[in-house]
């Protein structure tokens, strides 16, 4: 039969089998990129070299076993005080060999049901540490695993289909396998690894998972490669609609736009050496991680002439994306992405003109597959400019002054299934840090009945259709499901070093007494968190955290500092909490979705917010589960973690294909600069102050 498997992530999301595999598209256009030699950086990631060379040494090993398979082979955290120390060396020292950094390597190892992870010296060629997880859970998915062949022989599931009038169209049933969460040992066992396969038909449009199968599901086995349940809840219309999006709208009568042309004579701002790009006074390293996405490290601003650190090291922590219908296809619908299927691993190349623009410079970045060889991901992190408005403006006796403020993005696509997610990294010469998430691409449905609601000004939402108790009607037979996507972000701060202090500045109405003018005043109220429980909170936009510098000040005798702030705009404001209560087992595994900023003491092996192997983990060993220890953060090393995301609604404009909708999260200097720090950016060409 002429079947496509799948493999998928996010909302009955999935991945295409040769997206990241020997044998992919990807690899054979890799195989003509010869990566130019860079200069030493501690930071730099893996070369192909590097990576042989691990997989090497442990194939060669007595650890080894034939069918272990590379989840990871990533390049293990230099020493945080030693990059430092390195970073801040004038050029000439970076060069000497004295001054070079150990070079290790980090992985981890899937033998079925065993996880093994350790680190590999690369100067002395030799496993330094080998040892096997016992926390539980897994590693993330194998994308050379796959036992759906098992689910096509299934009788039942031959019957189910059958029952729906497809026998005669099994060539043409597409299979999504899925992680399937924790939801209690009888639904998914976690001493067993599993899939769940759900089945969407093939209609030819180039859509499919507009054309989902409903109440049906298949639980696997991947290693015994054997069915354990067939799940039927009954036949429900296949949405058959022409859902082909590549030709457009045949309908349109939108008159074609004219092309805006991005230039820059001059040529760009900014400079790359390696993986470390200067711009406007920011200085930073940028590596792509195969489960984070890109990582920014070392960033540091120039301030006239000093050179000042901020964040050692920045990026998507994790993310979670869970639904809200308790149906037989949904309910283990709890998709931690990043941890189960690598935010990184699918990252795609962009379209120049349309994920970014023309004046965009790309990086290419070199991971591992499954049996341990490299290959390259092309053009997976974009860097460009653009014009953001102006950065100040004022007009006074008749004369206007502004200024137009640029940004730097780093741009990183990742199509995790249905959902493509841009992460775009923002720097502007402000010396703000805005971190920007926006998704793409089909919503999840679910077939149903239903081809129309009945609604009314008190009856928005029809009450005596059950089908669309849980998502919205998009399209006759098709409802959407309500979901959340909540990301999280780990910000190593080192605010003018590693010692910081956190604390909030509460703004109150005081009342006042002996004024006939007014009754109250605005205040402050200060509290410094000294403990990993105290700070930990949901965001209050009122509210200004503070990560400060306890052993420096600005001219006027401030604390030098930045602000975290947990949703700075978007389209979607963020819920106030996961819609999902204590008791419900994804709270139970991930409780960092709790809260909006967390912050805890500075360690190499706290990484992941929801625990470094959650994959079919029933416990939470993440970001919750540490800062439970209610550490001491006070004058410490400290990383701050920003839970931030969107709870969506669908709506009909959002099919069948979904315009950008983002999230948003900001760090903004908070009297870490004495004045303002772009009173030097160049006048407007034309002329700098215009009589009225």
């Amino acid at each position: 039969m002429n079947k496509k498997i799948i493999l998928a992530g996010t909302a009955a999301a999935a991945l295409f089998l040769t997206s990241v595999i020997p044998g992919s598209p990807w690899k054979s256009e890799a195989a003509a990129i010869v990566a130019p030699k860079v200069a030493y950086d501690p930071l730099n990631p893996l070369t192909e070299q590097e990576i042989r060379s691990v997989s090497y040494i442990i194939k060669h090993s007595s650890k080894y076993k034939k069918d272990m398979r590379f989840t990871e082979i990533t390049l293990k955290e230099p020493d945080k005080k030693k990059v430092w120390n390195w970073v801040l060396l004038n050029d000439a020292a970076k060069k000497m060999k004295a001054n070079k950094l150990p070079r290790q390597a980090a992985f981890v190892i899937s033998e079925q049901r065993k996880v093994y992870e350790g680190v590999v010296d690369l100067d002395s060629k030799r496993i330094v540490e080998w040892k096997e997880n016992t926390a539980g859970g897994y590693a993330m998915v194998s994308f050379a695993e796959d036992p759906s062949e098992v689910v096509y022989k299934n009788p039942e599931f031959l019957a189910a289909l059958k029952k729906r009038g497809l026998a005669g169209k099994v060539n043409k049933v597409k299979l999504v396998g899925l992680t399937v969460g924790y939801y209690g040992p009888d639904n998914a066992d976690p001493n067993r690894r599993l899939y769940k396969y759900t089945a969407y038909l093939d209609t030819g449009d180039g859509n499919f998972f507009t054309h989902p199968i409903e109440n049906l599901v298949v639980t696997v086995d991947i290693d015994e490669k054997k069915v354990l349940k067939v799940e039927d809840e009954g036949v429900i219309p296949v949405p058959m609609n022409d859902h082909g999006y590549r030709k457009g709208d045949k309908d349109s009568t939108r008159e074609p736009a004219k092309p805006i042309v991005i230039t820059q004579p001059k040529g760009v701002n900014y400079t790359i050496k390696g993986q470390e790009i200067s711009w406007q006074g920011w200085k930073f390293h940028v590596m792509l991680d195969a489960r984070r996405g890109p990582v920014i490290s070392a960033a540091t601003y120039n301030d006239h002439g000093k050179v000042r650190k901020v964040m050692y090291s920045g990026g998507l922590g994790g993310m979670t994306v869970p639904y809200g219908d308790p149906g037989l296809n949904w309910y283990w619908k709890t998709y931690m992405d990043s941890g189960e299927y690598g935010v990184g691993k699918l990252g795609r190349p962009m379209v120049l003109g349309a994920d970014v623009p023309n004046n965009t410079t790309f990086i290419d970045a070199t991971l591992n597959d499954d049996n341990g060889n490299p290959y390259t991901s092309p053009k997976v992190i974009g860097i460009f400019e653009r014009y953001a408005d102006s950065d100040w403006t004022h007009s006074e006796a008749g004369v206007t002054d502004s200024r137009a403020r640029l940004e730097l993005v780093v741009r990183f696509i990742s199509t995790v299934g249905n959902y493509d997610y841009t992460f775009d990294y923002v720097f502007q010469q402000n010396a703000n840090i805005k971190i920007n998430v926006g998704a793409s691409g089909i919503e999840a449905v679910k077939g149903a009945a239903a081809t129309s609601v009945k609604s009314t000004d008190e009856h928005y939402i029809d009450p005596n259709n059950a089908e669309i108790r849980n998502g919205t009607l998009v399209d006759k037979h098709t409802v959407a499901v309500y979901h959340q996507h909540i990301y999280n972000f780990r910000l190593d701060m080192d605010v003018d070093g590693e010692k910081n202090t956190v604390l909030e500045l509460d703004p109150k109405a005081a009342p006042i007494t002996g004024n006939p003018s007014k009754k109250t005043e605005m205040v402050l109220e200060q509290k410094t968190y000294h403990t990993e429980l105290e700070a930990a909170q949901k965001f209050d936009p009122d509210k200004v955290v503070l990560v400060t510098n306890p052993e420096k000040k600005n001219k006027l005798g401030y604390l030098t500092g930045y602000q975290i702030i947990a949703n700075a705009g978007g389209t979607h404001p963020f819920a106030e909490d996961p819609l999902f209560g204590d008791d419900d087992y994804l709270i139970k595994r991930a409780g960092y979705l709790k809260k909006h900023i967390w912050v805890t003491p500075y360690s190499p092996d706290e990484v992941y917010p929801e625990g470094k192997y959650i994959n079919q983990n029933p416990n939470d060993t993440g970001l919750a589960a540490w800062a439970s220890q209610d550490r001491d953060i006070y004058e410490k090393d400290d990383v701050v973690w920003i839970t931030t995301g969107t709870t969506h609604i669908p709506r009909s404009e959002e099919w069948p294909m979904m315009s950008t909708e983002w999230a948003s999260a900001m760090l903004k200097p908070f009297n870490f600069i004495d004045r303002t720090p772009t009173l030097d950016l160049p006048a407007p060409a034309e002329s700098d102050t215009k009589k009225k």
